[in-house]
């Protein structure tokens, strides 16, 4: 799948499942920019310009709910997907504004076509 240099901001506390996450995503083509916590999040967001949003949801201090939040407040509607390990949350976070929730660990080839689907057309 090529996500043909589309712009994904991918936030994961955990530097394992970013790697991995980051890896998956270049992979099938994306430009990925990928933060550790909401705060470098929010900091990277304009020079990012993610098209998509990939997030954890469990991330101690702010978590992936606030991060929804903050960016809708400053005006990102860029659709959101949720990756976390805690699937009883699946209905919160849709009820959030998340576009999609995934549990982990999540399979490549369900993540690329996620991120593809949720991506703007041209």
């Amino acid at each position: 799948m090529d996500l043909q240099g589309l712009p994904v901001l991918l936030v994961e506390d955990e530097p394992d499942s970013r790697e991995l996450l980051s890896v998956v995503l270049e992979l099938c083509g994306s430009r990925v920019a990928a933060a550790a916590s909401v705060d470098e999040a929010l900091h990277r967001l304009d020079a990012a310009a993610p098209a998509v949003i990939v997030s954890d949801l469990s991330m101690p201090g702010k978590d992936g709910f606030q991060l929804l939040r903050a960016l809708r407040n400053a005006g990102n509607h860029a659709p959101a997907v949720a990756v976390t390990g805690h699937a009883y949350e699946r209905d919160r976070a849709l009820a959030a504004g998340f576009a999609v929730f995934l549990t982990k660990p999540v399979e490549p080839d369900v993540l690329c076509s996620t991120v593809a689907a949720l991506a703007p057309r041209s």
